[in-house]
């Protein structure tokens, strides 16, 4: 029998942040997607962004969570929260309870250690909040959230499989790999 590790969604979900914006977003009347067709079963984009990242990402605090995926998403997420405290209009963007976490990984002291298993719920936890920011609407299109889910996504899938990022794991960074369809600069390698 193969095991796999769990996802978040298996784990927890901020549905109560996520149901605001899905109200919010229904509601909206200006410039959505949604108002280009009367459908009869309009479905929140914002809830199901939210269930697909989560479906999608691991659980950095499961036992089975490959170390890479662990090692990356600390990477990724510290460097989203850097940009989010040193952007005046990313910082606008995120929840003050996101804000919050994200101050407090911006500082040399709040640096994630993904070999830590006590910073292993606290990178859980930022993955969520990231995941409730980006289920706003108005987060939808903001390149920093974007391109950070993408690159979750695609570590997430890579790091389950026999593919090169597992032979990356040592000197990989996501300071210097840009996953974005499957690009390695030559200096991680």
């Amino acid at each position: 029998m193969t095991t796999y590790p769990k996802r978040l969604i298996e784990v927890d979900l901020p549905i109560k942040r996520i149901s605001a914006h899905a109200r919010r977003e229904k509601s909206i009347r200006h410039g959505h997607i949604s108002t280009l067709h009367i459908w009869w079963a309009r479905r929140p984009l914002a809830a199901c962004r939210a269930v697909l990242c989560a479906a999608l990402w691991l659980d950095p605090a499961d036992e089975l969570c490959p170390q890479v995926f662990r090692n990356l998403a600390a990477d990724l997420i510290t460097a989203f929260a850097m940009r989010a405290t040193t952007s005046e209009k990313l910082s606008a963007s995120c929840s003050p309870e996101s804000l919050g976490r994200w101050l407090a990984l911006a500082k040399p002291e709040g640096r994630l250690d993904p070999t830590n298993a006590a910073h292993l719920n606290i990178l859980r936890d930022a993955l969520l909040d990231f995941i409730a920011d980006f289920a706003n609407w108005d987060n939808s299109t903001v390149p920093e959230y974007l391109e950070t889910a993408r690159v979750l996504t695609q570590v997430a899938h890579l790091s389950l499989s026999d593919f090169r990022l597992a032979t990356l794991a040592p000197h990989a960074s996501a300071r210097c790999c840009r996953f974005s369809i499957g690009f390695f600069p030559a200096e991680c390698e």
